[in-house]
């Protein structure tokens, strides 16, 4: 029966192909031992990997035990030996994290050492039932409740090969008895019994009481992930189509959503989009519990003066204008409070007593000063990214606030009358990519005379010569909108 299921699950559920590699996870125990055994029965082309964790005495005991019976069969094996321990202390995370990361680690790039098409691991029914109820007691999603995977690809390991877990559909007493039917005698681990670790405690005092209700609990546990894991996959499907509408740009440090297009979707779509900026950002995040996705809404809903709260796991969420921005604590932002275009093909005539509004309750002023010239003259030195102050007698008017068009140079001021790619100047500023086609700039005909909020430029600069100046000034009309005056707006993306 342990083989047949065993066969099954590996072709059917996860997915994998007899004639290719795969790396099997073994510590020792007769969970991994019967995966090791059973696949090798089946036919399977295996690499088998164990990782001393060095948290116990015998630990070497147990990598001998691992080499010599793979050896034995022929098999391929390769190790590796970690303080787990010292790792742990050294970046503040507990013994379970810490062995956890070390040991996908080492997997993962044995997989890609030895070309292998997956990395199975012994999961098996009973520890299923076990991870649903220690995500439902910490509280979980629905993904979280859907429980581990039969295969998956885990992008913070590697892009390509997934992780499969063979097992999922046998009881431990299955494993136990298949192990003892073939004569296998193996390590004994007697930290799982250590009733400090949280999972222990489940497994030995939460699910005996749990029978005690329904002597057919775990079954039922189980029964309920499948269906959970079907209705999550297709909301994944949904919420693909809640990111895309909401998503901007990301780096490694932040991720940029369009608000108006968040504030749109459905609260379930809204926690999904939140979820997956966290994952992107922390992607070995694997607990973000109920209360940090809702903060993170009430703080949508009603965004505070600071314009930011503490999210989760050094991460934060900040309100900027329409985008809303999920960055880690160390990240050094651009200034998203600028003002924004319209669209790309957005242009209009400025001319003096006149302004022309930009997104974001953003306009630009244009005032002709006729008897302050020699007051303006020492201001036009000082470089502001609210006004500026230009020789009238030297633009053509009426002036022109456009986007930037392909491959233009100007004069930026303080380049002492060089050019300079415009493009590359926007690099140097930090102004984010998608933001660059968009970003205003006042002309005088062809020519740039001020990249609106960062430079004017040399060109049309005042000096001691000019006899009549142009004042700009960029000006904040009223405030950032409510929820509900943006959605009677209809806006829904840039």
């Amino acid at each position: 029966m342990f083989l047949e299921i065993l066969e099954q699950t590996a072709k059917e559920k996860c997915g994998l192909r007899v004639d290719l590699p795969i790396l099997v996870g073994v510590s020792g125990g007769a969970d991994s031992l019967a995966l090791m055994h059973g696949l090798n029965t089946l036919g399977y082309k295996l690499v088998i990997a164990h990782l001393d964790h060095a948290l116990r005495p015998e630990s070497r005991q147990d990598s001998d035990f691992v080499e010599e019976l793979a050896g034995s069969s022929g098999i391929t094996f390769v190790s590796q030996r970690a303080d787990v321990r010292k790792i742990a202390e050294e970046q503040g995370q507990s013994l379970e994290e810490a062995a956890r990361q070390v040991r996908y680690e080492f997997l993962f790039k044995q997989a890609r050492d030895h070309h292998v098409q997956a990395v199975a691991v012994a999961h098996h029914a009973d520890d299923q039932v076990e991870t649903v109820l220690m995500h439902f007691l910490r509280g979980a999603a629905l993904s979280g409740l859907s429980g581990m995977a039969y295969r998956r690809v885990l992008g913070i390991w590697d892009e390509e090969i997934p992780l499969v877990r063979p097992l999922l559909d046998l009881w431990r007493e299955d494993i136990e008895n298949y192990v003892s039917e073939i004569g296998l005698q193996p390590r004994v681990d007697l930290s799982n019994r250590d009733p400090t670790y949280f999972r222990n405690r489940l497994r030995h005092e939460l699910i005996p009481a749990l029978k005690t209700y329904n002597p057919q609990i775990r079954k039922v546990i189980q029964r309920m992930t499948e269906v959970l894991g079907e209705e999550d996959r297709f909301l994944d499907d949904l919420a693909e189509k809640a990111w895309l509408a909401c998503f901007i740009s990301q780096t490694g440090d932040w991720v940029e959503l369009h608000y108006p297009a968040f504030l749109s979707q459905a609260k379930a779509m809204q926690r999904r989009v939140l979820r997956r900026a966290i994952a992107y950002l922390q992607p070995d995040l694997r607990d973000v519990d109920f209360e940090a996705v809702e903060r993170g809404l009430a703080f949508v809903e009603n965004p505070p003066e600071s314009r930011e709260v503490d999210l989760v796991a050094r991460l934060n969420l900040v309100f900027v204008d329409e985008i809303l921005i999920v960055k880690t604590w160390s990240a050094d932002l651009p200034d998203w409070g600028k003002p924004l275009l319209l669209a790309e093909d957005y242009q209009r005539e400025l001319a003096p007593g006149e302004s022309v509004n930009l997104r974001h309750e953003w306009e630009i002023e244009a005032t002709v000063l006729a008897d302050e010239v020699e007051g303006a003259v020492s201001l036009a030195g000082q470089l502001s990214d609210r006004e500026l102050w230009l020789d009238l007698d030297r633009l053509q008017l009426p002036l022109t606030v456009r986007g930037r068009e392909e491959g233009e140079r100007w004069q930026p001021l303080g380049l002492g009358g060089h050019s300079q790619k415009l493009s590359d100047f926007l690099i140097n500023e930090k102004v984010p990519d998608h933001l660059r086609d968009i970003w205003p700039l006042v002309c005088s005909e062809s020519q740039i005379a001020w990249v609106v909020g960062l430079r004017p430029s040399e060109v049309f600069k005042v000096t001691d010569k000019t006899k009549h100046i142009l004042h700009l000034k960029l000006v904040k009309k009223k405030a950032n909108r409510s929820r509900l005056e943006i959605k009677k707006a209809g806006l829904t993306g840039f």
